[in-house]
């Protein structure tokens, strides 16, 4: 938790919104194909809010040895974001990073931890939060706290999805987003997804965010205020996600989840939305 991180400033720009919008498959189903036009080119162009989880990512800090994580026995288990302010097509950003939280589950159970990183601008005003929960699966054990880990949130999938939509991760060869070698090992033998590319979890987050704009925000991405999940599988190049989606009798609050259709495998669960509501 008292890990040295420097800030980072990067910026990007148009360009870089349409390679973003273009590498979670934006504009490759026909239902909706017509209504992401706006994050893929043209004048009107507009940066999809999701893209804040590749901004200023940094280097993966927990592969340091001094750390004492065991980056090879780490699972990337939930993610969140929280939009302070719309996220323009072109900008230069600074992250700050900090650890949160290390929760320990106990000798041979693990440990939870949360990271988080915020984007300000050049006036220092936050407009984005990033929050990455990471499964530290070779590290309990350590003394840590262990009473106050987070509950998850609760999907009320007791009634069926007031909502629900389809959409097709990118294919094979758009291969932005495929995860490294370094991280493959066994996804390659996932049953009904042999010989398919496994994708980043950003990646499952982008196309999960693409569905909820949609459904709740009419397309309008400067709507999205927050919106988290946990992944529970992993997911590849060239299936089908079906994002099913609950709301709450709070205006601009929902819950939703992802099934895979090809494997009949839910594959994030636990998403919380928070939305303008117009």
């Amino acid at each position: 938790m008292n890990w040295p991180f420097e800030s980072l400033t990067e910026a990007y720009n148009k360009d870089d919104c349409i390679a973003y919008a273009l590498g979670i498959a934006a504009g490759t189903t026909a239902s909706i194909e017509n209504n992401e036009q706006v994050y893929i080119g043209g004048d009107q162009l507009k940066a999809l809010p999701m893209m804040a989880i590749v901004l200023n990512e940094g280097s993966m800090w927990t592969m340091n040895p001094e750390t004492g994580i065991d980056w090879r026995k780490t699972l990337h288990a939930e993610e969140s974001i929280t939009i302070h302010k719309p996220i323009t097509t072109a900008a230069t950003l600074t992250a700050n990073y900090h650890v949160e939280e290390v929760y320990d589950r106990g000798p041979g159970k693990g440990a939870f931890m949360y990271e988080q990183r915020v984007l300000s601008d050049k006036d220092n005003s936050p407009v984005a939060t990033i929050r990455i929960g990471t499964f530290l699966t070779g590290n309990g054990g350590f003394g840590g706290d262990a009473t106050h880990t987070p509950a998850p949130v609760k999907v009320p999938t007791d009634r069926k999805p007031d909502q629900q939509l389809d959409l097709l991760t990118p294919s094979r060869d758009n291969t932005r987003y495929h995860l490294g070698e370094q991280f493959v090992g066994a996804l390659k033998n996932v049953p009904g997804a042999e010989g398919k590319p496994p994708l980043r979890g950003v990646c499952a987050f982008g196309v999960a965010g693409r569905a909820l704009l949609h459904m709740a925000c009419a397309d309008q991405a400067e709507r999205l205020k927050h919106m988290g999940l946990r992944y529970k599988a992993p997911i590849f190049a060239e299936e089908t996600l079906r994002t099913e989606i609950w709301y709450d009798e709070s205006p601009g609050k929902a819950y939703f989840r992802v099934i895979c259709i090809e494997r009949d495998t839910v594959v994030m669960d636990n998403g919380i939305l928070e939305f303008e509501v117009i």
